[in-house]
């Protein structure tokens, strides 16, 4: 049973890894299309109406598939005011109903955005823009990212009940003094 976890940790790890790079190459991708569309339309004077499309769905790829990574490595946004409070076994009690509620949030939106990709798929929905794209494939980062979190959040959740030493570490930054 531990190697067949920890292979599963190491496959997530990997996973994560490689989206955690693919949000990062959006990134520098949206500073090269945005810094495209000022000098085009500053500078040279051309149409760029195509940017506002690009950089809408590369900030929806990061800010949804950004967010796994995250939350697999722990380092999402959270207060530990009380935690700080407690003993051991308290901690790790607070971070399983911290997981379990952030798991629930993240199932919902999970069903919520297979549900907003399906009737983008079904209604043929096409987006304003210039390129009049298909919704559902930009939609697709929404469902893949609600998926991915949800089962990053399902797997910490397990680990943490069933083997808390396998369970990723958050990382802990600490302000310099």
């Amino acid at each position: 049973m531990h190697t067949a976890v920890s292979r599963l940790v190491r496959l997530l790890d990997g996973l994560f890894h490689v989206l955690a790079l693919s949000v990062g190459l959006s990134v520098i991708l949206t500073v090269l299309v945005v810094s495209y569309g000022v000098l085009a339309r500053e500078v040279l004077k051309l149409s760029d109406v195509w940017v506002t499309d690009v950089t809408t769905y590369l900030m929806g790829y990061m800010t949804f598939v950004g967010a796994v990574p995250l939350a697999w490595q722990g380092r999402h946004l959270k207060v530990d005011a009380l935690s700080h409070h407690l003993g051991p076994r308290a901690k790790q009690g607070l971070a399983v109903i911290s997981c379990a509620i952030v798991a629930c949030v993240a199932l919902a939106m999970a069903w919520l955005s297979a549900n907003f990709w399906f009737d983008a798929w079904d209604s043929g929905e096409r987006s304003w823009g210039m390129l009049s794209l298909p919704l559902w494939i930009p939609y697709l980062s929404l469902g893949l990212g609600s998926l991915l979190f949800a089962l990053a959040q399902l797997v910490r959740l397990a680990l943490l009940l069933l083997e808390p030493a396998a369970t990723p570490a958050p990382v802990e930054f600490v302000a310099e003094e």
